[in-house]
């Protein structure tokens, strides 16, 4: 622990001194006063990432936010709509929570209310069109962040997927910048529902829908440690019913790689359109088609509240 001297002591020694002090290597940094960098670029927005608020709230404070914009929408491209891009924070009204008409006007009006609780994190759900690569790696092609941007979605600072999908698959999805919520899926994982719209090659057996209900032993593999480990055992009961000769409606309560086309290919099926309809009883709706996106609800929100508590 420095001193006010010594942190600016110890500044002059690391580096230039910008607006507030900057933190050197090994100080305890301070929220909204301290410079944090990494590979020497400023880190914008570690704060919320760790769930601090700017002193006297979000009024008057652009440090995170410029150039960006993240408003609500439905899919629509700025960049082909020519809008410009605001500066403000999403703010959420407990008492009286955004509908459709809403969303474009919550800025300065709602940000004076005392009714309203600051969602310090951003929440959207998105339906990933199938074809997009769930990684926040930019050097990979069609990768996520690059078709939220395509699709207008700017956050204002970093945001990652939870739930991931494979490539191939398409529908709800989760982007955040709360990093609290992956540990907490994870700690529930046996327990957070998984829906899934799925199409097969051929006509279905009823004795196979029973196999999934049961459990069907698969191979799959995780990462720990670095390490590749295998797993062959049997799922954990499902949910299943059937929607049609060769499609069916699945939810599973695990998260083991690529499970659904795994435990069909076992019964002797090919997958031909897997599709999640719900995630950790967040549904795709209100969404109506590929790269749609808006910002969780009141409902939707208390459920992550609830998670993460």
């Amino acid at each position: 622990n420095y001193d006010g001297n010594e942190r600016n002591q110890k500044s002059n020694q690391i580096g230039e001194k910008s607006d507030g002090n900057e933190a050197g290597m090994g100080m305890k940094v301070i929220p909204y006063m301290d410079v944090v960098r990494l590979d020497g670029v400023v880190v914008q927005g570690w704060e919320e990432l760790h769930g601090f608020l700017p002193p006297g709230g979000y009024e008057g404070y652009q440090g995170c936010n410029d150039g960006a914009d993240f408003s609500q929408g439905k899919g629509k491209n700025k960049k082909e709509s020519g809008d410009s891009r605001n500066q403000h924070t999403i703010i959420r009204t407990i008492d009286d929570p955004l509908d459709d008409t809403q969303k474009s006007e919550h800025t300065n009006k709602d940000r004076n209310s005392n009714k309203n609780q600051i969602t310090n994190y951003q929440y959207i759900k998105y339906w990933k069109p199938q074809g997009v690569i769930c990684t926040t790696d930019r050097s990979i092609r069609h990768n996520i962040l690059e078709e939220l941007e395509h699709d207008g979605y700017f956050p204002p600072h970093r945001v990652f997927p939870v739930g991931r999908l494979d490539k191939d698959t398409s529908g709800l999805i989760l982007i955040t910048s709360d990093g609290r919520l992956p540990n907490s899926v994870l700690r529930g994982q046996a327990k957070q529902p998984k829906t899934y719209q799925v199409k097969v090659d051929k006509k279905l057996r009823l004795d196979d829908l029973d196999h999934l209900r049961n459990g069907v032993v698969i191979t799959t593999y995780a990462q720990r440690d670095k390490q590749k480990k295998m797993l062959t055992a049997p799922t954990l009961p499902s949910i299943v019913q059937q929607t049609g000769i060769n499609s069916l409606e699945i939810t599973i309560f695990e998260g083991r790689n690529r499970q659904i086309r795994k435990m069909l290919e076992a019964l002797g099926y090919t997958v031909v359109m897997l599709h999640r309809v719900e995630f950790m009883k967040i549904a795709l709706k209100p969404l109506e088609k590929e790269g749609d996106w808006v910002e969780l609800n009141l409902e939707e929100m208390r459920m992550i509240d609830e998670l993460i508590a």
